[in-house]
C-alpha cells in the first residue's frame, strides 16, 4: 500500500509539472508577426519594393520574385554580379536608372581573340551561372561615360552561361568611351554567352567613341554587342546611333558572332525572331570595315543555326565625322509633351516629340492602377507604437501590394474626479486580464497545471487519511488477539 501511495503521488506530481512549466513559453518574435518566415537559407524572398529590390545586392545568389510591379525612379542603381534566380512574374520595373559601372572585370576578346580587362553595367553589371525571367523593364536608362574597355546591357553587362526568357527591355542605352580599346552595347546583353528566349527589346541603343586618336573594336546589337548567345522567338525594335573612330562591328541582332568562351563546342541557334528598326553610324578610319547588317554584323563562327527570322531593316551610313550621331540632333529641339495615363495592362509615361525633327521618347513611368478590395492578409499588426503592414491581392491583375496600416491611437485613461475616490483594481499587482491574448506571457496549459496540482493535494490527503485508518483498525485486532 505505501509503494502505491509513493508511485501514484510521484506521477500525479510529475503530469503537474509537465503541464505547467513544459507548456509555459514566452511570445517569440514568429507570435507577433516581426519574425523571418522565410525558412530555408535558399527560400525565395518575396520582393514588394525599391527596398527589397536593392537587397539583391546584399545576397546575389539568392532567389527572388517579384510580388508587384515596381517604380525605381529616384533610386541609384548599383552594379551588382548576379549568380541567382529572378523571377519577374510579368511585373514591371519602372524608371531603372543605373550609375555605376561593376569594379569587378571578365576577360572579353575581339575577333584576333585579343583579349581585354572590361567593366560592365545593366540590371545586372555581370550575370553568371543565374537565371532572369519574365522581368518587364520600361523606362530604362542605362547611360555610361567610361574610361576603358566596357560593355552595357538592358538585362546584362556581361552573361555567361545563364538564362534569359520572357523579359522586356524598353528604354535607352548609351556609352560614351574614351581610351577604350574593346567596348559596346547591346539590347539584352552587352557580351557573352546565354540563352536568350521570347524577348522583346525595344531599344535605342547610342555608342561613342570620343578617342579619336587610337583605334578601336566597337560591338552594337538588338540582343548582343558580342558573344555567342542562342536567340529565338524575340521580337527586335531598334534605333541604333555608332559614332567610332576605330572598326565598327554592328547588328540587327547581334554586333559580332563569336564562341565564347573558347571551349564552347556546340552548335548555337538563332531562329523565329522578328526585328525592325534601323543603324545609323559612321567608322572614320581609313582601313574601314564597317560591318553592319540586318542580323549579325560579324560571323567568326559558322556553327549555329539561322531559320525563321523576319526583318525590315535598314542600314544607314554617313561620312561626316565631325557630329557624333544622336537621337536627336536639332540644335535647339522644342518638345511637344503628352501624358499617357497607365491601364490596367500598361504603365502610363510622358511623350517628348519635337515639332522640328520629329525624334520621340518617352520617360516618367507610371504604375498601373491596381483594384484592391476590402480584405486583407495581416503582415504585422499595427500597434500604439508602430504601424501595422498589410498585403493586399489586386483583384484585376493578381499582385500583391503592401500598404502601410497607420498606427492605432492610444486610448486616454479618464482622469479620477477630484470628488471621487479611485476604485481599487480588481487584482493588485495584475492590471492585465486578456488570457486570450497571444501576447499574454504565460501559457493558457497553467490553469490546467493549477487544477492538477490541487487533486493531486486532494488526492494525496484522502490516501492518507484511509492509511492511518486502516492501520488503526490492524492495531486493534492485533490487541484482540492477545487478549
Amino acid at each position: 500500500m505505501k509503494r502505491l501511495l509513493i508511485k501514484s503521488v510521484l506521477t500525479a506530481l510529475l503530469l503537474a509539472v509537465v503541464l505547467c512549466a513544459g507548456f509555459t513559453k514566452t511570445v517569440s518574435a514568429e507570435d507577433d508577426g516581426t519574425a523571418d518566415t522565410t525558412g530555408a537559407a535558399d527560400a525565395v524572398k518575396a520582393v514588394y519594393t525599391a527596398e527589397d529590390l536593392l537587397s539583391i545586392a546584399e545576397n546575389p545568389a539568392g532567389s527572388y520574385s517579384l510580388m508587384c510591379d515596381i517604380d525605381m525612379a529616384g533610386v541609384a542603381w548599383p552594379a551588382i554580379t548576379f549568380t541567382g534566380t529572378l523571377a519577374g512574374n510579368g511585373h514591371y520595373i519602372l524608371n531603372l536608372n543605373t550609375v555605376a559601372v561593376s569594379q569587378e572585370t571578365r576577360v572579353t576578346y575581339d575577333g584576333n581573340r585579343k583579349t581585354y580587362d572590361t567593366h560592365f553595367a545593366g540590371l545586372f553589371a555581370i550575370l553568371e551561372n543565374a537565371s532572369v525571367t519574365n522581368v518587364r523593364l520600361a523606362g530604362l536608362d542605362n547611360t555610361q561615360t567610361f574610361d576603358g574597355d566596357c560593355f552595357l546591357g538592358g538585362i546584362a553587362g556581361f552573361a555567361s552561361e545563364s538564362t534569359i526568357s520572357g523579359c522586356e527591355v524598353r528604354g535607352t542605352i548609351r556609352l560614351d568611351v574614351d581610351n577604350g580599346k574593346m567596348f559596346g552595347v547591346g539590347g539584352i546583353i552587352g557580351y557573352g554567352n546565354a540563352a536568350i528566349e521570347d524577348c522583346i527589346s525595344d531599344v535605342t541603343l547610342v555608342n561613342i567613341d570620343l578617342d579619336k586618336d587610337h583605334r578601336d573594336e566597337q560591338y552594337l546589337g538588338g540582343i548582343c554587342g558580342a558573344g555567342y548567345p542562342d536567340i529565338a522567338g524575340c521580337t527586335i525594335t531598334i534605333a541604333g546611333f555608332i559614332s567610332d573612330h576605330g572598326y565598327v562591328h554592328s547588328g540587327g541582332m547581334v554586333g559580332m558572332y563569336i564562341i565564347y568562351p573558347k571551349r564552347f563546342d556546340r552548335k548555337g541557334y538563332m531562329k523565329d525572331n522578328n526585328l525592325t528598326g534601323f543603324i545609323t553610324f559612321f567608322e572614320d578610319n581609313t582601313n574601314r570595315r564597317a560591318y553592319c547588317t540586318k542580323d549579325y554584323g560579324e560571323v567568326m563562327d559558322w556553327k549555329f543555326t539561322d531559320s525563321g527570322n523576319k526583318y525590315d531593316f535598314k542600314r544607314d551610313e554617313r561620312k561626316d565625322y565631325s557630329v557624333n550621331l544622336l537621337p536627336h540632333m536639332c540644335s535647339d529641339p522644342q518638345y511637344e509633351d503628352v501624358v499617357i495615363e497607365a491601364s490596367k495592362e500598361n504603365p502610363g509615361c510622358t511623350e517628348h516629340t519635337c515639332k522640328t525633327c520629329g525624334y520621340t521618347y518617352r520617360d516618367s513611368y507610371t504604375l498601373p492602377p491596381h483594384n484592391f478590395p476590402d480584405s486583407y492578409e495581416s503582415v504585422t499588426e499595427a500597434t500604439v507604437d508602430a504601424p501595422g503592414l498589410a498585403e493586399y491581392t489586386c483583384a484585376d491583375c493578381g499582385a500583391k501590394i503592401r500598404r502601410e496600416i497607420p498606427q492605432l491611437t492610444p486610448t486616454p485613461i479618464p482622469e479620477p474626479s477630484p470628488t471621487e475616490t479611485p476604485k481599487p483594481t480588481e487584482s493588485a499587482g495584475n492590471t492585465t486580464k486578456d488570457t486570450g491574448s497571444k501576447k499574454s506571457g504565460t501559457s493558457p496549459w497553467l490553469p490546467i497545471g493549477a487544477t492538477v496540482l490541487f487533486i493531486t493535494g486532494g488526492l494525496l490527503l484522502a490516501m492518507t487519511i484511509v492509511h492511518k485508518k486502516n492501520r488503526r483498525e490492524k492495531l486493534r485486532k492485533a490487541k484482540r488477539r492477545k487478549r
